[in-house]
């Protein structure tokens, strides 16, 4: 009787520190992002975004997290290439604009045939990256540059959905041309886009000093606004009635790159470098993957999609 007493409390023993290595195993189960190359993930998910739609990128960190077991350096661009694609799928449709659908993250890791762990882990290191970026210590909640991003971002996205300029580019674009909001333009005005008062303005104006070519400065009559809102409405209207926005493919753009590439070519803005070069697409598109403004992309193209297709069903 004693033998198996002991015999039991032996395996008992043995059965609660299992259970405890376990749960210190699995608190102590983290990303660390020292060893996680964000830049690799980023221009990767954009490569397989473009033509379609915006793939999120911390997705693919979060599951190469799982295959590989955070050993970040057995991920190769051919298999983050292919998981990137695994999120996106072609719809024939007429409309072609909708050919593409997003699947959400729990199809693609029931396509992957991860187990219930797996999918837990996943879900683990995506909070992990809740705060990561390239620009880390700026991305934190209650950072002056999120609460920015924060404030704009709903007008942001209902003007994606009227006029379709992606909310990345008109965060990045308010960033870029208010200094975030606190240039003397946005301040004096609440103009965020640095939108000159051209004959078709019949509001009031400002005479502001600008410098868009390199090292040279010029003074020139920029519209007002009664508060940020109107700003962001009328930036979304703005582009939408000019037609050499339309005819540069502004709102042909499948994602960012392409969006801040056609407005540029559309003379948005003549920012130059010091070798004459305009630059004003790599401005955007830098503060777009600084701050992962293309997740708010993925965000709002997630539920655009979610929606239209469940209405065709």
């Amino acid at each position: 009787m004693r033998k198996r007493l002991k015999l039991i409390g032996i395996i008992f023993f043995i059965i609660i520190s299992i259970n405890i290595v376990n749960y210190f195993k699995s608190i102590n189960d983290h990303i660390n992002l020292a060893d996680l190359d964000m830049k690799f993930y980023i221009e990767n998910a954009d490569e397989v975004s473009k033509g379609r739609l915006q793939v999120n990128w911390k997705y693919l960190a979060a599951i190469d997290g799982v295959r590989y077991k955070k050993d970040f350096s057995k991920a190769s661009k051919e298999s983050l290439i292919s998981l990137g694609y695994m999120f996106t799928e072609e719809q024939d449709l007429l409309d072609s604009n909708k050919k593409y659908r997003l699947k959400n993250l729990d199809e693609v890791l029931a396509e992957l045939e991860f187990e219930n762990k797996e999918k837990e882990r996943v879900y683990k290191y995506l909070e992990d990256l809740k705060h990561a970026g390239l620009v880390s210590s700026r991305l934190k909640e209650d950072s002056k540059y999120i609460k920015f991003i924060n404030e704009i971002s709903t007008e942001a996205i209902d003007t994606y959905n009227q006029y379709k300029i992606l909310p990345s580019i008109i965060i990045a674009q308010a960033i870029l041309e208010s200094g975030w909001g606190e240039s003397e333009l946005s301040k004096e005005a609440n103009n965020l886009f640095g939108i000159k008062a051209d004959k078709s303005w019949n509001g009031k104006t400002i005479s502001m000093n600008t410098s868009e070519f390199y090292n040279k400065n010029t003074t020139a009559k920029f519209r007002m606004y009664e508060d940020k809102s109107e700003s962001l409405k009328n930036h979304g209207e703005f582009i939408y009635e000019n037609k050499r926005y339309k005819n540069n493919g502004v709102f042909d753009a499948s994602y960012y790159i392409e969006q801040a590439q056609a407005l540029e070519d559309a003379g948005y803005s003549t920012k130059e470098n010091e070798n004459g070069e305009r630059i004003y697409a790599d401005l955007l598109i830098d503060l777009i993957r600084q701050y992962n403004l293309q997740l708010i992309d993925n965000e709002v193209q997630m539920k655009n999609s979610d929606e239209y297709f469940s209405y065709l069903k």
